[in-house]
């Protein structure tokens, strides 16, 4: 089966007539919506100051840069980030007031985040470390290290020669959506699965050839999960039996690059990759065929390094109106229409975007950006309903929390901002 194929519709839901109605409610722009060329400039207030309109600045890093960030899922004012120096906080976005540190990492804290009721946090580090914290103490409840489970090795593959990274280095993590697990992928290409606390776990073999494991996501039905590696390909395991139930191969098959991003739909029907080739793929979760792919329009042929400027770094599905959001180093975010197979938007930015996220709304969608600035856009019309300036540094990660009401961006500046999302609305 010939999988490069022109961009086909994926499963249509029972809302077509839906969605039409939706895009066709707001006058539509060209679709290259350019950006006044004002937006490429920095931004100053009255006083001469460049505009900062957050709410708040966490500056507990040290001015180190700060890598991720994520939102309590119950305590909606408390978020939690990691950084270069080592280190995780957890934070009031209205006061920016420390709540409490996570200490006892030796090298940066590259995932920080809560179990789904919000009971635990986990903070891990590029080394291997993992470690859980009880949100009611405040205490460390469990310590787990990857090179206690996985042979350490450097990689010899690596342009970092100082300082190559081991195969028990950390490339992602996340909680799993229904219980106290934790999977984490590593630079080995295998990924493993902790039961917390009590530290049982399970393994899933990546594709060999010393390709890192670079994305994952868990289906919604916590049965499931897809990881992406480095080399391209992309496989989807039985969480329970480790059992390998779908695998796609590098090159002509999948991608040419690396699989920067995976994620399902709301009912892990689909899911979607992105690459730094240039491409997002949709594969149906059932029969494991590639049923779509979409490609960033300023792609070229065999540029498919990483961090090249037609790199998708992120993509999403929109469940609820059947859409796909690429963002991708080439400075534009893209949107698709799954029902007509058609580029319903395509607004460009300052800089390569790193990171999106629908509202919950389905009809608005946030964008960070390399030029230190986030976004938010109406999926819609593809007007800019506001920008979140402040940061003196590319925005490296952007959680927004539960209730809607609070936007929170990590920056390489070393600080973290909140911003009050009520101007907004």
């Amino acid at each position: 089966m010939d999988n490069e194929m022109d961009n086909r519709s994926a499963e249509e839901p029972p809302i077509v007539n839906e969605v039409d109605k939706w895009l066709n409610s707001a006058e539509e722009p060209p679709i290259d919506n350019e950006m006044d060329d004002e937006d490429d400039d920095i931004i100053i207030d009255d006083e001469g100051m460049a505009l900062d309109n957050s709410e708040q600045v966490f500056e507990g890093h040290g001015g180190e840069e700060v890598y991720c960030v994520n939102m309590h899922p119950t305590e909606t004012t408390f978020a939690v980030s990691g950084g270069k120096d080592d280190k995780a906080y957890i934070w009031n976005v209205e006061t920016s007031e420390m709540v409490f540190e996570c200490s006892g990492h030796t090298d940066s804290v590259v995932f920080a985040d809560f179990n789904k009721n919000g009971s635990m946090l986990a903070t891990i580090d590029m080394k291997g470390c993992i470690q859980v914290w009880k949100m009611e103490t405040k205490e460390k409840i469990c310590t787990f290290q990857t090179e206690d489970v996985e042979q350490k090795y450097p990689i010899e593959e690596s342009d970092e020669e100082s300082d190559p990274p081991q195969s028990t280095d950390v490339k992602w993590a996340t909680w799993h959506p229904l219980g106290n697990i934790l999977l984490v992928g590593l630079v080995s290409g295998t990924t493993y699965m902790w039961n917390v606390p009590n530290g049982e776990y399970k393994q899933y073999p990546g594709p060999g050839l010393a390709s890192p494991c670079t994305s994952g996501a868990i289906n919604p039905d916590g049965k499931s999960a897809v990881f992406g590696y480095k080399n391209g390909s992309t496989r989807i395991y039985d969480l329970a039996t480790s059992q390998l139930v779908f695998s796609f191969i590098k090159g002509r098959e999948l991608h040419f690059g690396q699989v920067n991003y995976v994620s399902y739909d709301r009912d892990g029907k689909n899911l979607t990759t992105a690459s730094s080739d240039g491409w997002s793929k949709i594969i149906n979760t059932t029969t494991g065929k590639i049923v779509a792919t979409y490609q960033v329009s300023s792609h070229r042929p065999r540029d498919y390094g990483e961090g090249t400027e037609a790199s998708v770094e992120c993509a999403t599905i929109n469940s609820r109106f059947n859409l796909l959001a690429q963002g991708s180093l080439d400075q534009h975010l893209y949107i698709w229409n799954l029902a007509t197979k058609q580029l319903v938007k395509k607004i460009e930015h300052p800089d390569g975007i790193t990171k999106i996220l629908w509202d919950g709304s389905g009809s608005k969608v946030f964008t960070a950006c390399l030029d230190g600035v986030c976004r938010l856009w109406n999926g819609r019309s593809g007007e800019c309903l506001f920008q979140f300036h402040g940061a003196e540094g590319s925005i490296l990660d952007i959680s927004l929390s539960k209730n809607e009401k609070w936007l929170v961006a990590a920056s390489a500046d070393g600080n973290v901002r909140s911003y009050s999302l009520e101007e907004t609305t």
